[in-house]
């Protein structure tokens, strides 16, 4: 991550060049992980280390590219076809994340590891939507219903297809979700005031060869930083995500007609939200925030402390697990209701985790084999689950007691 911080660093590209085979190869499975091997690889070539490195790992990575290649033309073609389809009947939608993310947030589409495409709604037409779908032979995942997500149960084409280690491989169909709001206040116990705006400020732009709508610039990179704050909340944040921002950041840090836009368009409570996320990218990749804050505008005191004793834990929870974002997420809220309602949600979660195996495999394909196997792997995944939140239980109520001892001095 070091090697992937704006601008780069010639020292992380003389270690880059000196790492051994073995340590290349688990360099990249947390790549892999955390979605960052398709830019690490262009930074390789951006700063003159890729003619450095091993054999073995500039073919792998050769082939990691030309096989999200691959897979980025096939969800454009989805794209494309899902989108024809929602226009024909006169559906109401908008582009969201995902493809409409190429260019401000990456420098080529092509590094950017997709594996879903998100649509939002107005109102109701996101089941005319989901009835459109199921007409082209998609279906939608059980076992989510339950769940607090903003869009409706996942849908996919079920193919057969099953895990093969790859990361980039270019069978693995893109599945869709269909939004219906982009933040939720009552999970979150957090309102993001103006948010509702956003999609009557929507732009056309091109994508997949066709005119669709996308947030405007300002709000897109709103949505991008609430998106990454709910999972960073919840504690299922993408490295990737953060990266993103950090680019975006990194790209329009001189743009003070862009900044002052965004100022002018979110409301300060928004934008307390929205910060959160940026300190982040700028603590984990080195760019600097400062464009977006302004001396008008400080970081929340709050975000700052948790970032200087926390920032890191989102990536430690890889390795170790922690709810160190627990701290961060009760430092936002006001009311004591609100804060107990999220300290019950995080630390005894009582909903069931979704299926785990075989969901790509249609009816007729599931035999008693598969069957056995998906509930096997369910329940020893149930019980990992059960095994992390007690291991933790009692390091965050400590840590918790002890952050808070630290915010009454």
């Amino acid at each position: 991550m070091r090697f992937l911080q704006f601008p780069a660093r010639p020292e992380e590209t003389v270690a880059a060049a000196q790492l051994h085979l073995s340590e290349w190869k688990r360099l990249l499975d947390f790549a892999d992980l955390t979605q960052l091997t398709l830019v690490l690889r262009a930074r390789l070539v951006e700063t003159g280390a890729w003619d450095q490195i091993p054999d073995d790992i500039r073919r792998r990575l050769d082939q990691n590219l030309a096989d999200n290649t691959e897979r980025w033309q096939r969800t454009q073609a989805a794209l494309a076809e899902i989108a024809d389809r929602f226009a024909a009947a006169g559906v109401d939608f908008l582009v969201l994340k995902g493809l409409s993310h190429s260019s401000p947030f990456v420098a080529n589409p092509r590094h950017r590891v997709q594996y879903d495409i998100d649509f939002f709604f107005p109102g109701d037409a996101v089941y005319l939507a989901r009835d459109i779908l199921l007409d082209m032979g998609y279906e939608a995942l059980a076992g989510y219903d339950d769940f607090p997500i903003d869009h409706l149960p996942t849908m996919l084409r079920k193919s057969g297809w099953r895990w093969r280690g790859n990361f980039f491989d270019p069978e693995i169909p893109p599945a869709v979700d269909l939004h219906f709001r982009l933040w939720d206040p009552r999970t979150e116990q957090l309102e993001a005031p103006g948010i509702e705006h956003f999609w009557n400020r929507r732009v056309e732009q091109r994508l997949a060869e066709r005119r669709l709508w996308q947030f405007d610039l300002a709000d897109q990179m709103g949505y991008a930083t609430l998106h990454a704050l709910r999972h960073l909340l919840r504690g299922s944040l993408r490295v990737y995500h953060i990266y993103e921002l950090a680019f975006f950041l990194e790209n329009r840090k001189a743009d003070g007609e862009f900044w002052t836009r965004w100022r002018n368009l979110h409301p300060p409570a928004l934008r307390r939200l929205e910060s959160t996320a940026l300190r982040l990218a700028e603590h984990w990749f080195g760019t600097s925030a400062a464009p977006a804050f302004g001396p008008a505008h400080p970081v929340p005191e709050e975000v700052e402390r948790w970032t200087a004793c926390y920032g890191w834990s989102p990536v430690e929870a890889l390795f170790r697990p922690n709810k160190h974002e627990l701290f961060l997420h009760l430092s936002l809220l006001d009311g004591s209701a609100n804060r107990w309602s999220v300290l019950r949600r995080r630390l005894a979660p009582f909903s069931l985790p979704a299926p785990v195996d075989v969901v790509q495999a249609p009816k007729e394909q599931i035999t008693l084999r598969l069957r056995a196997l998906k509930w096997i792997r369910y329940f020893a995944f149930l019980g990992s689950r059960l095994v992390h939140h007690t291991r933790v239980l009692l390091p965050t109520l400590w840590g918790l007691a002890r952050w808070q001892a630290g915010s009454r001095q």
